[in-house]
């Protein structure tokens, strides 16, 4: 009797040290150490909960078929089915079947009506289907979210509007998200005032230049790290709540060019860059941190341009010394610093004839500016620039050219290759 005791809480000594290991393996995002751990775990005994953390690890090392797996044994235990449903919704979403997500979301809320992370995701899903007004009014739940630091970045001590009018009381707009969602929603600060709201908008640094191209606000202003200073304001709004806060519909949105650049400074670079009967392509190849698998290799897109006698413009900030290099044998031109100054970067883009960039905020820019523009995507590609769409219904100038994550550079480079060419006329 003392041995089976004994035993038994060696047994739950032991379940507790994989759980904890496992799951600190899974916070640090250690995600093909934390699949054996969890493994393990399982090992000593079916834990559901376990496998959604399990799924999950499997999903993010590109284990679909698996995850799945994971996910739909833990639909058996009440308490973990709501987290499986939006498991199977992120591994739908993972391979671009939105459609199907969508249905996983709207179960996990069925089964937990106030589960924030399951609106939040049909938002993402809803996005991709166009189906816009929805997935705004979805992506409020963001703000219930378990960790919002990523989304906003300072706490902001106000009531939050919330479409109702402000007779004779002031507003701060305050941005949220990454530069090229900041880009994209930009548009939707002239309605704001339209509606005779006073506001002013909080705006990080380096996009004051475009902001005061398009806000019409009191006034612009950029605020500390660490928290906003709210004195005499009476309520506050992040900036993408504004389409869903005005009511506005598809038809209505605001459309580009809203953001301009100097002409004077375009009009020199352009003169300074341009070589008879050479097209002046912008590129950026490199996303940000937040998703390497955009990138694409700057040889490649060289060598294209190269082929049809296209000079390149880089408008790629922190070009490492072997990517300058390969520029500088390409006769191409290195065009900004190391830190981003989109005054700058705004006129080289009215400069150059075309942009060919990855999914990042170049793009946006070039877009915002309504300037041809073609964007490289990895499938499945963000949820912005819907499902199989090569338009954007957000930039009209803008052209998508979509690839396989995993596919040969060939394809793209045969893409690439046949509709540079249109430019060229050939």
């Amino acid at each position: 009797m003392l041995r089976r005791l004994l035993e038994r809480a060696t047994r739950g000594r032991r379940i507790e040290q994989l759980q904890t290991k496992a799951n600190a393996l899974f916070d640090a995002s250690r995600h093909a150490e934390a699949v054996a751990a969890y493994e393990r775990l399982l090992a000593e005994g079916d834990d559901l909960r376990a496998r959604v953390n399990l799924g999950y690890c499997l999903l993010f090392s590109s284990a679909p078929d698996r995850a799945e797996a994971c996910f739909r044994a833990a639909l058996a235990d009440p308490q973990s089915a709501p987290n499986a449903r939006v498991g199977l919704g992120d591994a739908a979403a993972a391979r671009g079947a939105h459609a199907v997500a969508v249905e996983h979301y709207r179960e996990a809320i069925a089964l937990q009506p106030d589960f924030a992370v399951a609106h939040n995701n049909l938002a993402l899903s809803l996005t991709a289907q166009g189906e816009f007004e929805e997935a705004y009014r979805e992506a409020e739940w963001r703000y219930a979210l378990p960790d919002t630091r990523a989304i906003f970045p300072h706490p902001v001590d106000l009531p939050r509007w919330q479409g109702e009018p402000l007779t004779g009381q002031r507003l701060l707009v305050h941005w949220e998200q990454g530069f090229g969602d900041i880009i994209q929603h930009l548009r939707f600060l002239p309605p704001l005032r339209e509606r005779g709201i006073r506001f002013v908008f909080d705006c990080p640094p380096p996009l004051l230049p475009l902001a005061r191209c398009v806000t019409h606000a009191d006034e612009l202003r950029t605020a500390r790290a660490d928290r906003l200073d709210v004195a005499g304001f009476d309520r506050a709004v992040p900036l993408l709540s504004l389409p869903h806060l005005l009511g506005i519909r598809w038809p209505t949105v605001p459309q580009p060019p809203y953001v301009s650049a100097d002409p004077v400074r375009s009009e020199a670079l352009g003169t300074a860059w341009r070589t008879p009967g050479r097209n002046l392509v912008g590129v950026a190849w490199r996303s940000s941190s937040f998703d390497a698998s955009r990138d694409i290799g700057l040889d490649t897109i060289l060598g294209v341009l190269a082929s049809l006698a296209m000079r390149c413009v880089a408008l790629q900030v922190d070009v490492t010394a072997q990517e300058r290099a390969m520029l500088s044998a390409h006769d191409a031109v290195v065009a900004l610093d190391t830190a981003p100054d989109f005054g700058l970067t705004a006129a080289c883009v009215a400069a150059v004839d075309l942009v060919l960039s990855v999914d990042t905020v170049i793009a946006h820019l070039a877009g915002a500016m309504g300037r041809p523009t073609w964007v490289i995507l990895n499938e499945p590609a963000a949820v912005r620039w819907m499902v199989g769409r090569e338009d954007s219904p957000w930039y009209p100038t803008m052209c998508l050219l979509r690839r396989a994550r995993s596919g040969p550079a060939e394809q793209l480079v045969a893409k690439l290759n046949a509709r540079l060419a249109t430019v060229r006329g050939d």
